[in-house]
């Protein structure tokens, strides 16, 4: 901000000379003139230098960078002076500091009260239905455990889909899309009628559906001949005769027809029902079913804002900060719905403690539990017999070093005053 003044004060001096140049002046007046800018100067240069030790001294304080950045902006919006802004930036410090967790407090334990508690509070209504087409979406206390756990399927997967420019606005084009996207088989628009005593069969497609998803007769029927291109075929409407030779072994027929009827029309596989829904100005398609994978490489799709809530497949595909995030935001959410106030730090922290091996870990078992270095802590959670006895086998060292080793053998815990050291006569 001062080099921009700087830079405006040298640019003023320059257009007086300029503006001066054709006068004529005496020798005195042009003294007096290079005295003048040359004072300007240095008084540019002292501006310069006092706020590069500003800077340095802003360095000193022990605040984050994003803050310091913070108090800074708002300085220069309000035009606060010296002053005003080492008064912000002691206030800033105030709070931030009153946030800081004290040395020795039982974080884990807090956190784990915090989001227990509130827990039992929750619906056991496993679902509720996002519009009129119901696509229902998890919610309860379900939900909660399914992120916990750390469960590899979401019971209720859904992805929010936003759309690029050219078709966000236009609900024809939007519509259009988000029924392409319906992953269609064989067995969901036809009919199987089989009769082997006259070795006849015959699939029948139906009208209303094939319309449905924008879908032609011949097209259809083309992808159902290709399926069973062994038999002689015959088109009548809406339904396709197949005539079966008598020395055609029936086992490789029903196989042929499993294939067939499990065969894709059209859609993203893993997308079971779409529903277009505005927000603002433009259309958005949220989905029941999740193909994040598939979805991010279709075209008139916005793929910086696709969202999907199921987060095993957030972190394949876009890494374990996406994944911890999203775990984060979804906790929040299931809180909120039910109207439960939990302070976000307490979600952060269990977020972090399933995501800092670098893959989602539940609190299971076979997640976090399973990567603790202390035979103790992993026999006190499940399967006792079986940990103990694992780690007498391999001959491993209890270091007594958390709370629950420390309370299996009756030793202060080290948190709280636990964490201090002091001897006193």
């Amino acid at each position: 901000m001062t080099d921009e003044i700087i830079d405006l004060d040298e640019k003023e001096i320059m257009d007086d000379l300029d503006e001066e140049e054709n006068e004529i002046v005496t020798p005195e007046e042009e003294d007096e003139e290079i005295e003048e800018v040359e004072e300007k100067g240095k008084k540019n240069k002292n501006v310069k230098k006092t706020y590069e030790e500003e800077e340095r001294n802003w360095e000193q304080v022990p605040l984050t960078k994003r803050l310091l950045e913070e108090i800074v902006a708002v300085s220069e919006v309000y035009g606060l002076n010296k002053e005003q802004t080492d008064k912000l930036a002691d206030r800033v410090k105030e709070k931030y500091d009153s946030c800081l967790v004290e040395p020795g407090e039982a974080v884990g334990i807090i956190a784990a009260q915090s989001l227990g508690e509130p827990g039992t509070q929750l619906t056991l209504r496993t679902k509720h239905f996002a519009g009129s087409a119901e696509v229902s979406v998890g919610s309860g206390i379900q939900r909660m455990e399914e992120i916990v756990d750390g469960r590899s399927k979401a019971k209720y997967p859904t992805m929010t889909i936003y759309l690029d420019d050219e078709i966000k606005t236009d609900k024809a084009k939007a519509e259009k899309f988000a029924k392409s996207l319906i992953d269609v088989r064989v067995k969901d628009i036809t009919k199987l009628i089989e009769n082997f005593e006259e070795l006849k069969l015959s699939i029948e497609i139906d009208k209303n559906k094939a319309k449905n998803i924008d879908l032609s007769m011949d097209e259809i029927a083309e992808i159902i001949k290709a399926g069973l291109k062994d038999f002689k075929s015959r088109q009548i409407d809406n339904t396709i005769h197949f005539q079966i030779e008598k020395k055609t072994n029936y086992i490789k027929i029903r196989k042929e027809l499993i294939t067939l009827l499990k065969e894709k029309i059209h859609g993203v596989k893993g997308i079971e029902k779409t529903l277009l829904v505005k927000e603002g100005e433009e259309y958005i398609v949220k989905t029941s079913g999740s193909n994040l994978k598939a979805v991010l490489k279709l075209e008139k799709v916005n793929f910086e804002r696709v969202f999907t809530n199921d987060i095993i497949e957030t972190s394949k595909f876009l890494g374990i900060e996406a994944a911890r995030q999203l775990a984060v935001q979804e906790l929040k959410k299931v809180l909120d719905d039910n109207g439960i106030a939990v302070d976000v730090r307490h979600i952060m922290l269990l977020a972090d403690l399933m995501t800092y091996s670098g893959e989602i870990k539940g609190v299971v078992r076979t997640g976090i539990t399973k990567l603790k270095a202390s035979p103790f802590a992993r026999a006190s959670f499940e399967e006792t017999t079986k940990h103990l006895l694992d780690a007498a086998f391999k001959g491993e060292v209890e270091h007594l070093t958390g709370v629950v080793e420390n309370l299996i053998v009756g030793q202060p815990i080290k948190v709280g005053t636990g964490v201090v050291e002091l001897l006193m006569k």
